[in-house]
């Protein structure tokens, strides 16, 4: 029997980018794995092409990192193993933005109790009204 799963994350920023996304040979609807990272963030890695001397071939390379809120969403999967599908699903290269930064965003499809658990934040909860006080 097949889990269902919903998006997580419908876009979030590849932050840090390491590469130059014009060069790339990354595409909308590229495969993204997800890393934890030894300081607590989440590593974004695709497969990028890399120029040999007389070949250039696919490899897979950490190309940046998630934000803050969307590692917090994403870690507790990660560290249970759960399954994700993430995808490429914004991409602009350098030489067609505007101030010349690359823009990439992933989306995070999974099972649906990880965006329930993190839509709403358990501290801070007012707590409900016991019956005896109305």
């Amino acid at each position: 029997m097949q889990d269902i799963i919903e998006a997580i994350i419908h876009k979030a920023p590849v932050l840090d980018l390491t590469v130059h996304v014009g060069r790339s040979a990354l595409c909308l609807g590229d495969r993204v794995d997800l890393h934890l990272l030894a300081d607590g963030r989440v590593g974004v890695v695709c497969k990028v092409r890399r120029r040999g001397f007389l070949f250039t071939r696919l490899a897979a390379r950490q190309i940046g990192v998630l934000g803050r809120r969307a590692s917090e969403i994403v870690a507790p999967a990660l560290e249970r193993g759960e399954a994700l599908r993430v995808r490429i699903v914004g991409l602009t290269p350098e030489h067609l933005a505007s101030d010349g930064r690359a823009d990439v965003g992933i989306s995070v499809f999974g099972n649906p109790r990880l965006r329930i658990a993190h839509a709403i934040p358990a501290e801070g909860m007012p707590d409900a009204p016991d019956a005896a006080d109305t």
